[in-house]
């Protein structure tokens, strides 16, 4: 067991020291050099994957640049707004010395060569002035490196010089020298262009913009360019955007979040928050353990600049277990007055809620989060929402008003006439029916109810009677229908009229049998 245990650790041991550099240089940074400080410095600071941005303005140095995987870049991404030159004539301003790097947007003059590639691969060159020097761009023994969109001109001894160098592309670059390129071995000189050559004496009979036959560069190593530009038309920089989300932006402490980057045209990635940085991986997870605003930031780059967006995550306090967390009742309408029907969505808008109920003062009421309702009468409706967790409830209200249809308010305010001949109507009904019950029909039916009480059987007056409350009925009807609106019919009970009517009668009945 204690050889398990010692193996083991050992083994931990060695997997922490091989993490252990990974961690300590594996965040790139932005270095940034103004005017007046030395680009030399930031390169001999800077670290594996670094960016090196250079801020308009005039330089004068001659540079080496030995680390790999290192980015050189003007800040304005224009060469005419930051120009260097080299310390005296006979020095070179960019010296490269290893691979993976990135020179863009100078403007580089005065010197012996403006920029020497030595020994180097996967170097890129590109978006730069490059003029008034010996050579313009002079490669050693380099392999597979890019050369494209540059401004090569008026450097005295040549544009372009490849010595040993073979597999290197060069395309889209614009060449105005006294001898514009020299190669002794094989490079590709276009790819869907070429490039645009000062002494060019071909032809373009189709218009396409490109001659018809090709430049040679030198035709014993097959260096040829086979679509050469008529006129130089710098191809636009393709340019980082930086985008990324999070799946939270608010929340207790600790708080976990999980950051996605969904950036566009980026070669390289660069998380900081405040002054830590924290990862130059696409996606991470950070756990934010005090409460504050963190500013989260990205940076992404690529050869031909960067780009910068940044997001505050807010970290709360964390709550006190021993004071419990009350519910909050809250909700929004989409309206609060409207014309019957009424239909109303509610959205409940409550914190630290478990559960909602919901009363819309007419009788309704509802569980759901988000209900819609509908109030069919017009009144004023008193809403409440009650929220409920384990700790209590909380309960808010709002008044929904609930109007008259507009056709009814215009009828009853713009028509008395109307309202006046139906009272007439109420009071014809009431006359006629007075003439009805007066006291020698009241007799007649005594009379009638007075013939069948002792010859009859109990069934047989029962069914007589029936047919005359129905026959009284129809009279009364008649009566009335000429008289008011259907509707207002409906509002007699003529059930109760006859059971009344009927009694009286019955009662008269009896009287006059007693005192005969």
């Amino acid at each position: 067991m204690s050889k398990y245990l010692t193996f083991r650790w050992v083994f931990l041991l060695a997997i922490s020291l091989v993490l252990l550099p990974i961690s300590e240089t594996g965040a790139v940074e932005n270095i940034y050099v103004s005017p007046g400080e030395s680009i030399q410095a930031a390169v001999d600071n800077a670290s594996h994957g670094d960016i090196i941005i250079v801020e308009p303005g005039e330089y004068n140095e001659s540079i080496q640049i030995d680390q790999d995987n290192l980015t050189i870049i003007s800040d304005s991404k224009v060469p005419s707004d930051t120009v260097i030159s080299a310390e005296n004539a006979d020095s070179n301003v960019f010296k490269v010395v290893a691979s993976n790097v990135t020179i863009s947007g100078f403007s580089i003059v005065d010197s012996k060569c403006g920029i020497y590639l030595s020994s180097v691969q996967n170097c890129i060159i590109n978006n730069n002035n490059i003029s008034g020097n010996k050579i313009g761009i002079c490669l050693f023994k380099s392999e597979n490196n890019t050369l494209y969109n540059n401004l090569v001109y008026s450097n005295t001894n040549c544009g372009i010089r490849s010595l040993t160098s073979s597999g290197n592309t060069i395309y889209s670059n614009y060449f105005n020298n006294t001898n514009n390129a020299r190669d002794d071995k094989f490079n590709v000189w276009n790819l869907t262009s070429g490039n645009c050559w000062s002494d060019y004496t071909g032809k373009d009979e189709d218009g396409d913009g490109i001659g018809d036959m090709a430049y040679v560069v030198n035709r014993r190593t097959k260096s040829m360019d086979y679509r050469p530009l008529m006129a130089f038309v710098p191809q636009p920089p393709i340019l980082p955007k930086a985008i990324f989300t999070s799946n939270v932006t608010i929340g207790y402490a600790p708080l976990t979040v999980e950051f996605t980057e969904l950036s566009k045209n980026a070669s390289s990635h660069l998380w900081s928050l405040g002054n830590l940085s924290l990862s130059n991986t696409s996606d991470f997870l950070h756990t934010f353990t005090d409460e504050g605003d963190y500013t989260v930031t990205l940076t992404v780059t690529n050869e031909n600049g960067s780009d910068s967006t940044s997001m505050t995550i807010n970290v709360l306090k964390a709550p006190d277990p021993s004071v419990p967390i009350l519910p909050e009742a809250k909700f929004i309408t989409n309206v609060t007055e409207g014309y019957v029907p009424l239909t109303v969505q509610f959205f409940d808008t409550s914190k630290n809620a478990a559960s909602l109920c919901w009363n819309f003062g007419d009788g309704k009421s509802s569980y759901c989060p988000d209900p819609i309702h509908t109030f069919c009468c017009p009144g004023n409706y008193t809403v409440w929402l009650t929220a409920r967790n384990d700790n209590g409830s909380s309960t808010t209200g709002i008044v929904i008003t609930v109007l008259k249809p507009i056709n009814q308010s215009i009828a009853e305010d713009n028509d008395p006439e109307g309202i006046e001949d139906q009272g007439l109507g109420r009071r014809n009904i009431g006359k006629r029916i007075d003439g009805v019950l007066n006291r020698e029909n009241l007799d007649s039916a005594g009379d009638f109810i007075l013939s069948f009480t002792g010859t009859r059987s109990a069934a047989e007056l029962a069914l007589l009677v029936e047919q005359e409350i129905f026959r009284t009925a129809d009279l009364i009807k008649d009566l009335t229908a000429d008289s008011v609106p259907e509707i207002e019919l409906r509002d007699i009970s003529m059930r109760e009229l006859f059971l009344g009517f009927l009694g009286i009668a019955l009662v008269l009945s009896i009287f006059r049998r007693k005192r005969k």
